[in-house]
């Protein structure tokens, strides 16, 4: 989830300093993102799906936070 909710739209972009291969693979696999490059010149960006699914998530977390 951090790695979603880090990124700043859905244009291409570096992941965030830490982010491991392993887990820019599981979001691809998961259909979230999509990976473009190899090793330090990797990028990503959200598909629709993981759009979506961020906005829902910020739209919960935000409603929780009123409660």
């Amino acid at each position: 989830m951090v790695l979603l909710h880090a990124a700043d739209g859905l244009e291409w972009q570096a992941p965030p300093k830490g982010t491991s291969l392993k887990t820019l693979s599981e979001a691809e696999a998961m259909g979230f993102i999509m990976i473009r490059g190899e090793f330090q010149k990797r990028q990503f960006r959200l598909t629709g799906l993981g759009f979506d699914h961020v906005e829902r998530d910020r739209r919960r977390l935000e409603a929780r936070r009123k409660d």
